[in-house]
């Protein structure tokens, strides 16, 4: 095995060890939000990992995250917690876009090929 298949397969296997730990961190904000904030809970429609995960919560979560707006709610242990999701976040999508990268560089020459043509 090649070091960059070695590397490859590495990264993915960190991708796919990641979605329960990231399922584990959605779970605990949940329980911190509706425990000591019910209302922000309600204002972000009361989701939870199965019941009630309609499409546009996992777009709320990820703005509660990355508009940090935990900060007004002066709760040391939720900031502390969302700002590990922020970081986990973002080496998330670096690692994912740095294994789909050449996917989507063939995508794009493909098609500026096929429009060249």
């Amino acid at each position: 095995m090649s070091g960059a298949s070695a590397t490859f397969w590495i990264l993915w296997g960190i991708l796919v060890a990641s979605l329960p730990v990231w399922f584990c961190l959605v779970s605990a904000l949940h329980k911190r939000l509706a425990s000591t904030h019910p209302e922000k809970y309600r204002q972000m429609g009361e989701p939870q990992l199965v019941r009630n995960n309609r499409p546009g919560m996992g777009v709320r979560l990820f703005k509660f995250i990355f508009t940090r707006e935990d900060r007004p709610l002066n709760d040391p242990q939720l900031s502390r917690l969302t700002a590990i999701m922020l970081a986990f976040s973002i080496c998330y999508f670096a690692i994912f876009l740095f294994l789909s990268a050449p996917i989507l560089l063939g995508l794009l020459l493909v098609t500026l090929g096929v429009r060249g043509s």
